[in-house]
């Protein structure tokens, strides 16, 4: 499975929709918060498997590029 760019980009963007993060596009989520998914088990459906590619993107460092993709 391959990732367009645009849809990369709606995943990046996308708002937490819960917790102490609500609203804040998942890329800009604290790399301690995706550690704590990664233990405890991700959400279900389409938002786990989200962050999932986040934190892997977090975790190997490629994510900084990415930044500049997102309006302020």
């Amino acid at each position: 499975m391959s990732l367009a760019s645009s849809e990369l980009l709606d995943i990046i963007s996308k708002p937490m929709p819960f917790g102490k993060y609500s609203g804040r596009p998942l890329l800009k989520l604290p790399m301690a918060y995706l550690c704590w998914f990664e233990r405890k088990g991700w959400p279900s459906a389409e938002l786990g498997a989200e962050l999932a590619l986040v934190y892997e993107l977090k975790l190997n460092g490629v994510d900084l590029p990415l930044y500049q993709l997102l309006t302020p």
